[in-house]
């Protein structure tokens, strides 16, 4: 998957609720767990320093990158030529004469060591791509790209908090466009660029982000695989830098509250979790994080409240819904898989996972007029190019 890893957790997550206004909350006082926890001080013994935060220039070339970029897109005179002809010859093995990226979940690297060791994740090779579209004059950005959750009904709802970023090329004469596409398709709009291109869907929900947001992923995710390594050192200087390159987006704080929690410092991680929550209220990651904290504490009050406001947002998720439906498919309850996914489709009307499992549904049932009607579905969103 062309994902990036921030960390493992049993959670709720979903669509829902990404619309809640994110806002900035000042930092407690000097003395509160918070800024205890952000001076570094029990993690390291002492207060961290300015000069050991990390600094990477996450957009930098090479000379042998710009030689290779200024070869793939050798006698290409349009834009949309050069974006697709950099992706595949970033993408083609060695052996046919391409740099040979391949795909690797587990290591957040710079554009510069991603081309190196030909390895990247979605956020390292979109860093890659990027710094070498623009050196190729293309007006290219990092696209997030926020992908619809999905449970494993079998161990207890787990689910591993992903977060995708792509590139986008924008093509001149148009400005900013609603619809873009795939490489290697025969439309003008602007191009996504994608490491598993079917997971994309136009309408997720999606945004170009800054530099600064761009970095404080980038080390924030670093800072999370430090921490599974068990480099607790670094893995809290690079989650400290992320938030100084960005307080504003909660999924920074939650890892943040996790990287405490698991270093034993229960205190400190309620209290950033909740700051969190103050950042954005509707974090349900943040709040399923909590009821695990207070569950350990021995808090039952605590944690029942927040098990009920993440178990409330998960039932009205219509990707849990379609979840419930497969479950019941395999279970051969064919009524009760079609009363989910008929609440799943009512709810997100794009998303032709449903359909597909719909044509199932209705061909069990042998309702042939609605199994075709929903055939025409899956066919219409299967072939629209973006």
């Amino acid at each position: 998957m062309s994902l990036w890893r921030f960390f493992a957790v049993f959670l709720y997550f979903s669509l829902c609720g990404c619309s809640a206004v994110v806002q900035k909350v000042p930092l407690m006082g000097d003395q509160g767990p918070v800024s205890r926890a952000l001076s570094g001080e029990l993690i390291l013994g002492r207060p961290y320093s300015a000069s050991e935060l990390p600094d990477h220039e996450l957009f930098a070339l090479t000379p042998e990158m710009e030689a290779f970029a200024e070869a793939a897109a050798a006698g290409e005179t349009t834009a949309d030529k050069k974006a697709e002809a950099l992706h595949q010859a970033l993408m083609t093995s060695t052996q046919l004469g391409g740099r040979g990226i391949t795909y690797s979940a587990y290591t957040t690297n710079t554009g510069i060591d991603a081309f190196e060791k030909r390895q990247a994740n979605c956020l390292s090779y979109t860093l890659l791509y990027v710094a070498m579209a623009r050196h190729l004059g293309l007006k290219a950005e990092v696209n997030e790209v926020i992908l619809p959750p999905t449970w494993d009904m079998r161990e207890g709802d787990t689910y591993l908090f992903m977060r995708h970023v792509n590139a986008k090329v924008f093509m001149s004469g148009g400005g900013l466009r609603s619809w873009v596409r795939a490489v290697n398709t025969a439309d003008v709009a602007d191009i996504v660029v994608d490491l598993e291109m079917r997971r994309f869907r136009a309408h997720y929900k999606q945004k170009v982000i800054g530099k600064d947001l761009i970095a404080a992923q980038f080390y924030s995710n670093r800072g999370m695989e430090l921490a599974a390594e068990g480099d607790s050192r670094n893995a809290f200087l690079y989650l400290r830098k992320a938030l100084l390159m960005s307080e504003e987006p909660s999924y920074i704080w939650s890892n943040f509250g996790s990287f405490y929690r698991r270093q034993g410092f229960l205190l400190e991680a309620e209290a950033i979790y909740l700051h969190g929550l103050k950042v954005n209220p509707r974090d349900y990651t943040i709040m399923h994080n909590l009821a695990g904290l207070y569950k350990e504490t021995g808090n039952a009050e605590r944690q029942q409240y927040y098990q009920e406001r993440v178990r409330k947002h998960r039932n009205a998720n219509p990707y849990y819904m379609y979840r419930r439906a497969q479950d019941a498919v395999d279970q051969q309850d064919y009524t009760k898989a079609l009363g989910l996914i008929k609440a799943a489709i009512k709810k997100e009307k794009d998303e032709v996972r449903f359909y597909r499992l719909a044509v199932t549904i209705y061909d069990a049932l042998g309702d042939k007029q609605n199994a075709e009607h929903m055939r025409d579905k899956v066919y219409q969103l299967s072939t629209i190019r973006f």
